[in-house]
C-alpha cells in the first residue's frame, strides 16, 4: 500500500511538472522580450556586462567571480546545491532561497520553481556562464530551450568544461585516464549518450566556448584554448610557512595529496612510491586528504613540503592553489601527443610543475625529498608562474578581453594574451555611474 501511494505521489508531481511547462514557457518568452530592449541598450552603450555563474557548485566559479568583481564588474555565483567540502561563503546564493527578498518573487518561486529564478536573472544579468551539464533550467523539461530564451533576451552564453560534464569515455584516447574514470564513475559510460547530447547542444548554441588543459578532448568546438580559464586569489593564497628543510634522513618530508577520486588521480601509485622510498630509508609523511573541507586541505598544504596532485593527466585547482602557496607540485605533464598544442599556443612550457607519471613517480619524489633547496627553488618559481598566469590580475585581463569580443564586439583576440610574452591590459569598457541598480 505504501509503495502504491509513493508511486501515485511521484506520478502526481510529474504530471504537475509537465502541466505547468507551457505556462512557464509563455512566462519566460514574455520575460525575455521585456528584457531584450534594455539588454540591447546596455550593449550599444558598451556598459560592462553583468555576470552570473552557476548552477553547478564547482569552486572555480567562486574564483572567476572574485577576479571580475575586483575589477568592478557586478557578479553573482548562484548554485542549486552545495557539497560538504564547501564553506558557507564559497558561493553568493542558492537557487532555493535566491528569490526570498521579495513577496512577489517568493510567490513566483513557489509557483514556477526554477523558471522564476531564470526570469529574475534575465532582469539582472547579461552574460551567463554555464558548464556543459546545463544551466538554471537543467532540472526542468525546458532545459534545451534555456539558451534560445537567453538569446531572445539578448543575453550572451559562455560554456565552460569542468570534468564529468564533458567526460565521454569513448572519445578519450588515453586508456589510463579512461580506466580511472570507469573505476570512479562507471555511470559515465552507461549514460554517455546523455552527456554527448548536452555537449552537442552547447556546441551549437553557446556564444563562446573556452577549453582548458584537461578538459578539451571531447569537445567538438572551442573558441579559446587556455591552460586554465579560472583564476586564484594569489593575495589570499600565500603562505609564510617555510619548507621544513628535511631531506628524509634529517627529518620527515611531508607530502600532501587530496584525491576526491583515487583512480583518476593515480593515488595508489603515490602510496606505492612512498612505501618504496620508505624501504630505502627515507622518512616520508604522506597526508591523504579525502572528503575533507577545502579549509582543511589548505591548512595541510601550507604545512607541506611537496604537494602531489595527479599522475594520469594534467593539473587542476589543487595544483594552482599549492603553487600559489609556493609549494613544489608533482603532476603528470608528459602524456605523449597531448601537451604539444598547449606549448605552442600558450606559455604552458614555462610551467614549473615537476612532471611525474606512475612509472617515474619514485624517482621524481626521491629527487625532491633529498634536496630541500630544490624544493624551495621550484616553490618560488611556482608562485611566480601562478601570479603571471592564474592570478586575479592575469585572468581579469583575459576575461576582460573575452567580454570585449563577445559583448562589445571588439576585434581583439583573447588568444593573443595567452601566447605573447607581454600581456598589456586591454582597454576597459566604460562603466557609466548612472546605471540603475538591478532589481
Amino acid at each position: 500500500m505504501a509503495g502504491a501511494l509513493t508511486f501515485a505521489a511521484r506520478a502526481a508531481r510529474q504530471l504537475a511538472r509537465w502541466v505547468r511547462t507551457p505556462f512557464a514557457l509563455a512566462f519566460l518568452v514574455v520575460a525575455a522580450l521585456l528584457n531584450r530592449p534594455n539588454t540591447r541598450r546596455r550593449r550599444m552603450a558598451r556598459q560592462r556586462p553583468r555576470l552570473v555563474y552557476g548552477p553547478v557548485p564547482i569552486i572555480s566559479i567562486k574564483y572567476m567571480s572574485g577576479s571580475m568583481r575586483a575589477l568592478g564588474y557586478e557578479t553573482l555565483t548562484l548554485v542549486d546545491e552545495r557539497y560538504h567540502i564547501h564553506g558557507p561563503a564559497d558561493f553568493d546564493a542558492d537557487t532555493a532561497t535566491y528569490l526570498a527578498d521579495s513577496t512577489v518573487w517568493r510567490v513566483l518561486r513557489r509557483t514556477l520553481g526554477d523558471y522564476a529564478v531564470l526570469a529574475r536573472l534575465l532582469r539582472r544579468y547579461d552574460v551567463f556562464h554555464f558548464y556543459f551539464d546545463g544551466g538554471f533550467l537543467r532540472r526542468t523539461p525546458l532545459r534545451w530551450l534555456e539558451v534560445p530564451l537567453l538569446h531572445l533576451a539578448g543575453k550572451v552564453v559562455v560554456a565552460l568544461p569542468y570534468g564529468s560534464d564533458v567526460a565521454v569515455p569513448s572519445r578519450i584516447r588515453s586508456l589510463e585516464w579512461r580506466h580511472g574514470l570507469m573505476r570512479n564513475y562507471p555511470e559515465l559510460g552507461r549514460y554517455e549518450s546523455r552527456r554527448i547530447a548536452a555537449i552537442d547542444h552547447l556546441t551549437r548554441h553557446a556564444d563562446y566556448i573556452v577549453a582548458c588543459l584537461v578538459h578539451l578532448e571531447t569537445l567538438p568546438r572551442w573558441d579559446l584554448l587556455t591552460i586554465h580559464y579560472y583564476p586564484i586569489d594569489t593575495d589570499a593564497w600565500q603562505s609564510d610557512t617555510p619548507d621544513t628543510g628535511h631531506d628524509g634522513r634529517s627529518g620527515p618530508v611531508r607530502i600532501v595529496h587530496a584525491p576526491n577520486h583515487r583512480a583518476m588521480k593515480g593515488t595508489e601509485s603515490l602510496v606505492d612510491a612512498c612505501a618504496a622510498l620508505s624501504r630505502e630509508g627515507l622518512t616520508v609523511d604522506l597526508r591523504l586528504l579525502e572528503g575533507v573541507p577545502n579549509a582543511r586541505v589548505r591548512e595541510e598544504m601550507e604545512g607541506a613540503d611537496i604537494v602531489a596532485e595527479q599522475f594520469l593527466l594534467g593539473y587542476g585547482i589543487t595544483a594552482i592553489e599549492a603553487m600559489s602557496l609556493a609549494k613544489p607540485v608533482l603532476s603528470n605533464l608528459s602524456v605523449p601527443g597531448y601537451y604539444e598544442l598547449f606549448r605552442h599556443q600558450t606559455r604552458f612550457a614555462d610551467c614549473p610543475i615537476v612532471s611525474a607519471t606512475p612509472e617515474t613517480l619514485v624517482d621524481e619524489l626521491r629527487r625532491l625529498i633529498i634536496d630541500p633547496e630544490l624544493r624551495r627553488r621550484i616553490g618560488r618559481a611556482s608562485r611566480e608562474y601562478v601570479v603571471r598566469e592564474h592570478s586575479y590580475e592575469a585572468m581579469g585581463r583575459l576575461w576582460t578581453a573575452i567580454y570585449g569580443r563577445i559583448w562589445a564586439g571588439e576585434s581583439t583576440d583573447p588568444a593573443d594574451l595567452l601566447a605573447s610574452s607581454d600581456t598589456p591590459a586591454p582597454a576597459a569598457m566604460p562603466d557609466p555611474s548612472d546605471v540603475a541598480a538591478p532589481v
